[in-house]
């Protein structure tokens, strides 16, 4: 008769004993349900949530904490050499992070910025107060007047042939091209506008617009101001593409009316920033020169260099995974220079977890506890009711029985009883969970809302690229169900109890002989 088959006639011989650890098993696995249902439910709702929002990182300039060290230093001239080493971007870590398999896209940006046109004209917003629309009259201190026109086009300028509004079908090339690394490493002067653009001003690809950034009805004055060609204010481009925007304004958004025209979507220009930074290089620079030239003090400086006028400002990194961005921020932290910093919109998403990861946590002590609480009573019950089979031991040692085979027969009683009151349990722990969690939740949410303040006002940047989410949005992920690994996980658990639980009995066992253990001299 092999070990099993006497473990099984053994939990049939004795009905109390298998009833009172069934029952015992069954309540520890209840317990420990509620504690991994928890636990896991507020995980999922935290991983769901991640998933639903876009996946992207934003490498950027920490200004906040450059001008708190800035404001604390108190000798003037050091403030002011601080000033002029204002922290830049890793143009390097730009390109090696780019270079990661996880980036799907990315939106570097050297400058968002408006322009005018002399040979388009921009779709009006349907929705806007005609009162907020209108540019304004400037008054100079000679008397004479200027009126001011609102711009009409907004460009994205991109240092790299990748977009996350591309890559996420935001926008869809229709006909044409997207600008590729070669246009962008020889300075083509080229772009894509919008089909509603292009439909309006019987535009296609292949023909030429001309920007400017200022007014074109000004630039004769200008041009007279700085002693140039009113033609080197032009900023001619090639139209490559057309794409079609799914970005629409929303009738039922307050702030739409108060929309300018640049702000409607399908005046949205996409080009490479490669030829944006030298049209606004050389404009610039002509502009300084005249002033230059009028300083008789000698002290007025030197222009900045491409390289500083063209510096990014802006890089946002699209990851293929949502769940891969912890990692990814990780991985590149210990890369960055002074001031620069990679935020995931972490602090945000962790502020609203808070009631999960509170519950989380208290779900996992409890499953701990439940668990020691466990080993000690079932090793105490084992040890106590093993003076009582001592006689069966001795004569199964005596009959050449291994010691081996007989601890497996006491850890297979036991683990036949385990898996009778874990699976009992299952059903009633998944109802039990599910009003605990519940309970614990809304307890957890009405005490975290003590710490909320009114005057907690956060501006949100309307080119930001992250997912706003509310804590209402997450709250909701949070369902407690009883899948196959949760199962897997109750049944390990309930293995583990039994493993460790009859390792003193085992150890009893194993050190004396069976004459010692029939004559009870252990």
């Amino acid at each position: 008769m092999n070990f099993l088959n006497r473990a099984i006639k053994n939990v049939i011989r004795r009905p109390t004993k298998s009833i009172l650890l069934a029952i015992t098993f069954f309540v520890i696995g209840n317990l420990v349900i509620v504690g991994l249902g928890i636990s896991s439910a507020a995980e999922n709702a935290k991983t769901l949530t991640r998933k639903q929002m876009r996946a992207v990182i934003s490498y950027e300039v920490d200004y906040q904490q450059f001008y708190e060290d800035a404001d604390a230093i108190e000798n003037e001239d050091e403030r002011m050499e601080f000033y002029e080493n204002s922290p830049r971007l890793d143009m390097e870590l730009i390109n090696k992070m780019m270079s990661d398999e996880r980036v799907a896209a990315a939106n570097s940006f050297s400058n968002w910025t408006t322009m005018y046109s002399t040979d388009m004209e921009g779709i009006k917003n349907p929705y806007a107060d005609e009162n907020m629309m209108g540019g304004g009259t400037i008054t100079y201190g000679d008397g004479t007047t200027y009126e001011y026109i609102n711009p009409e086009f907004k460009i994205q300028a991109n240092n790299y042939p990748t977009q996350i509004e591309i890559y996420e079908k935001t926008y869809e090339v229709v006909e044409g091209r997207y600008y590729t690394q070669e246009d962008i490493d020889n300075f083509n002067y080229v772009c894509l506008i919008t089909d509603e653009l292009a439909e309006q001003n019987g535009l296609g690809v292949g023909d030429h617009i001309t920007l400017s950034q200022s007014d074109p009805t000004h630039n004769e004055t200008l041009a007279q101001q700085f002693n140039m060609d009113p033609e080197e204010f032009n900023f001619d481009l090639e139209i490559i593409g057309i794409y079609h925007t799914t970005k629409t304004l929303d009738p039922n958004d307050s702030n739409t009316q108060y929309m300018l025209t640049y702000e409607v979507p399908a005046n949205t220009i996409l080009m490479p920033a490669s030829a944006y930074n030298e049209y606004t290089y050389n404009l610039g620079k002509k502009q300084f020169d005249y002033y230059a030239s009028m300083d008789t003090t000698g002290t007025y400086g030197e222009y900045p260099s491409f390289e500083e006028v063209s510096a990014i400002t802006s890089s946002v990194l699209l990851l293929k995974d949502p769940l891969d961005v912890e990692d990814f921020v990780k991985d590149y932290e210990g890369e960055l220079k002074e001031y620069n910093i990679l935020n995931a919109n972490n602090e945000e998403f962790k502020k609203l977890s808070r009631p999960l990861d509170t519950m989380s946590f208290f779900a996992n002590v409890v499953v701990g506890i439940v668990i020691f609480t466990a080993v000690v009573i079932i090793t105490l019950v084992t040890a106590l009711t093993l003076k009582t089979r001592s006689y069966e031991i001795g004569v199964l040692l005596s009959l050449g029985v291994s010691k081996v085979r007989v601890v497996m027969q006491l850890f297979s009683e036991l683990l036949i009883v385990a898996i009778l009151g874990f699976t009992l349990s299952i059903a009633s722990g998944y109802m039990i969970a599910g009003k605990v969690g519940d309970m614990v939740l809304e307890y957890q949410t009405a005490t975290e809302d003590k710490y909320v303040t009114d005057d907690n006002y956060e501006y949100i940047d309307p080119n930001s690229y992250f997912t706003n989410i509310t804590q209402e949005d997450m709250l909701s992920q949070y369902n407690v169900t009883i899948d196959a690994l949760l199962i897997a996980e109750i049944y390990i658990v309930g293995i583990g109890v039994v493993f460790v639980s009859i390792l003193v009995p085992s150890w009893m066992i194993m050190r004396f002989n069976p004459k010692q253990i029939l004559l009870n001299t252990y």
